[in-house]
């Protein structure tokens, strides 16, 4: 009986102390989830995937649609941007759903212009080098899922495209093809698309070309505070830097780095993919006051992507427990109320911050296709979230963006919960 009390007594001691443990994590302002919890990443990403094919894969265009075809201001059918489609069709092939995946890639060659880039639109006269690094990461895993020889001979020739958008004046990856503007995110994605492609022809170069990128990087866009990228420069006055950050860049970088690492066992590629990786869960830069990340949708699946593939590629599991919450709250938050909008997903959660700066206008002005617009020099200051249809109904309009990244999020936590 005593050896009973006392092992009573224990346990006592043992639950207070959790306790206190809870309460000062909970006094941190992140909101407590647990792993046991009804969030399910393969579920979430499952229903994200239908829901995003459902709602906008118009069968008589061949294509996905721009707008909310449920609003009465969407009825006229028109071609989403080449951007959203490259983040919704790489959910779509995630799904390895082999039909719907060669729909996805027959659609995208609609937007292929004769020099081999893919425009804005169809027919559109304006391509980006971020967005063609996109759509060359759909064609190289639809040609892993369907072993169909076009799409990497796409993915190759794209490769070659965007290496020659190196900019012989300052270096780095120009953002708008024959831009002026190198930006961080186009060299890294540019970086990112040569070490996957590495692993179906292992071509030394690739690695070579990667790693070039990410020194320039850190030689000319990077903040040493925190590690984190400035979003780009003029060729004409490379002094004059952009120094808005979003978290696409670093989960781009993270991903990189992993992958070097898988390719050449240097343990310093996997310090550096970690540090930063640690800064984002640190750093007020990226976090809301409640201790998630503040970039929306469109921005923060790369994120997402970036750890994932530091997990699974670096064996990083120490950061699972962080990235599954953060995953659970896009899913118990973002998420559309009513049944008619499950796994459809809004940026509900994330108010832009100050702290975003041109980066953020200057991608909603590159998502909207505004090219001839496009002012870098465009001051900060928040932006109205269009949730609803022009129908004053409070019905809400859905995003292709984000529903499409919503489900690229749920794959990544997916790839490290089997």
């Amino acid at each position: 009986m005593q050896s009973l009390h006392f092992i009573l007594i224990v346990l006592f001691f043992i639950s207070c102390i959790s306790n206190a443990l809870t309460i000062q994590k909970d006094s941190l302002g992140l909101k407590r989830t647990s792993l046991s919890s009804t969030f399910d990443p393969h579920d979430a990403f499952e229903t994200a995937v239908n829901s995003t094919w459902s709602t906008f894969w118009n069968n008589i265009n061949q294509g996905f649609s721009q707008s909310d075809p449920s609003c009465l201001e969407s009825q006229t059918f028109q071609y989403s941007v080449v951007w959203d489609v490259a983040v919704a069709g790489l959910a779509i092939v995630e799904s390895r759903d082999i039909s719907k995946t060669n729909d996805v890639a027959t659609s995208l060659y609609k937007y292929q212009n004769s020099h081999g880039w893919f425009a804005a639109t169809p027919g559109n006269t304006h391509s980006y080098v971020d967005d063609n690094c996109q759509v060359l990461w759909v064609f190289l895993q639809a040609y892993e899922l369907t072993h169909n020889e076009k799409y990497l001979t796409t993915a190759n020739k794209l490769m070659e495209l965007i290496q020659g958008q190196w900019s012989n004046e300052v270096g780095g990856v120009r953002w708008k093809v024959d831009g002026d503007y190198i930006a961080s995110i186009s060299t890294l994605e540019a970086a990112l698309s040569a070490v996957k492609l590495y692993e179906q022809n292992k071509d030394n170069s690739l690695l070579s070309f990667a790693k070039k990128c990410l020194l320039w990087l850190d030689d000319n866009l990077l903040d040493k505070s925190d590690g984190f990228y400035y979003d780009g420069l003029n060729v004409n006055n490379k002094n004059k830097i952009d120094k808005g950050k979003l978290t696409y860049t670093v989960g781009v970088a993270i991903s990189t780095y992993s992958y070097l690492y898988k390719y050449t066992n240097d343990e310093q590629y996997v310090l550096i993919a970690t540090a930063k990786a640690n800064g984002t869960l640190t750093s007020k830069t990226f976090l809301n006051h409640n201790g998630y990340w503040n970039n929306g949708l469109r921005y923060v699946h790369l994120l997402f992507d970036g750890f994932s593939d530091l997990i699974t590629i670096c064996d990083k599991r120490g950061f699972i427990d962080s990235v599954w919450k953060q995953g659970q709250y896009i899913y118990e938050n973002d998420q559309l109320p009513g049944g008619n909008n499950v796994g459809n997903y809004l940026d509900l959660s994330k108010p832009i911050e100050s702290h975003l700066t041109s980066s953020f206008h200057k991608k909603e002005n590159h998502d909207s296709k505004d090219e001839v617009k496009i002012n870098h020099k465009q001051s900060s200051g928040s932006t109205h979230h269009n949730y609803y249809c022009n129908n004053h109904s409070k019905q809400f309009k859905r995003s292709l963006m984000d529903d499409g990244s919503a489900a690229q999020i749920f794959y990544a936590i997916s790839k490290f919960s089997k």
